[in-house]
């Protein structure tokens, strides 16, 4: 993987009553949280509020920060690295609807977390551990 160029991603935890919002694209059949990379010499705050007006179409207001995950993968012979940066957010919608044709918005149960495919999986790891303990975490690649 040392090939790889390293891609910051601001990622979202978004809850309403018990649930988390999910992203989905409408040809995988996995989900992921909202957010997206953040751009050379952007904040990560900045991006993080950014990607939620674009994929979402709402205001969103960093609440905390829950972690960082870094995560590899080859996708297409390609190889990927990216540390994902996640925090808590709050939106000004609580019923976003998608601005992007090529993905999807879900409310997921919190208690179907552990059942569900959410990719990184070391980000559904640490979204179980945080929802456990409020410390922060840190999960190592691929752990």
């Amino acid at each position: 993987m040392d090939t790889a160029r390293t891609a910051i991603i601001a990622r979202a935890v978004v809850r309403r009553d018990g649930d988390i919002l999910l992203v989905k694209q409408r040809a995988k059949n996995w989900s992921f949280l909202p957010g997206g990379h953040v751009e050379p010499g952007e904040r990560v705050e900045v991006a993080l509020i950014r990607e939620i007006a674009e994929e979402l179409g709402t205001d969103a207001k960093i609440t905390g920060f829950v972690g960082v995950v870094e995560h590899g993968y080859v996708e297409d012979g390609t190889p990927h690295h990216e540390l994902n940066l996640v925090f808590e957010v709050t939106i000004a919608d609580l019923e976003p609807t998608s601005r992007e044709d090529h993905i999807e918005l879900h409310w997921l149960p919190i208690t179907r977390l552990v059942d569900t495919d959410i990719r990184p999986a070391a980000l559904k790891n640490a979204l179980l551990v945080a929802d456990r303990d409020s410390a922060q975490c840190w999960h190592a690649w691929n752990e």
